[in-house]
């Protein structure tokens, strides 16, 4: 569902999405507001959806997770196992994205593990699960981009709605 916003609330997001600590008396000086005006958008904001929620971003390479990896899974067609598996995946603490897709392929999974071995316990695991017909595994050996806000940014920038 698209939500018309005014530029005052673009110029908000515009700032958060840069830089998500970003006291409310900055916030409304860089976009020409009250403190308080500013929290009452943001409170609006967070009521109407349109901010999920805020977050860190961390180097998970830092901490030890290094290896990432794309999964393109095949599923059998019973309706009852494939429910077990999504219900699977979403628990899985590696697994940072899980898509339903159109197309030969039923999911797609984005992991971040610690290493080859890690992803390989969890092919196995998922192997072993009833619902896998197929998978296909993309390793990443390099991150050329990792904007995720840069779609989010352009459009507000571009002046319409979102």
């Amino acid at each position: 569902m698209k939500i018309e916003i005014d530029d005052k609330d673009k110029c908000i997001l515009r700032e958060l999405l840069s830089d998500g600590r970003l006291p409310y008396s900055e916030l409304g000086r860089r976009c020409g507001l009250s403190r308080q005006t500013v929290f009452n958008r943001i409170r609006r904001l967070l009521e109407r959806r349109l901010i999920k929620k805020f977050s860190t971003c961390v180097d998970a390479e830092k901490l030890g997770l290094s290896f990432k990896a794309y999964v393109l899974i095949i599923a059998k067609p019973d309706k009852t196992l494939r429910e077990e598996l999504a219900d699977f995946l979403r628990r899985c603490r590696c697994v940072t994205q899980l898509h339903l897709l159109f197309g030969r392929f039923d999911f797609f999974v984005e992991l971040l593990v610690r290493d080859k071995a890690e992803l390989t316990a969890f092919i196995k695991n998922l192997h072993a699960f009833g619902a896998v017909e197929r998978t296909e595994t993309f390793m990443v050996y390099e991150t050329l981009k990792y904007e995720p806000e840069a779609p989010l940014l352009a459009m507000l920038d571009a002046g319409g709605g979102i």
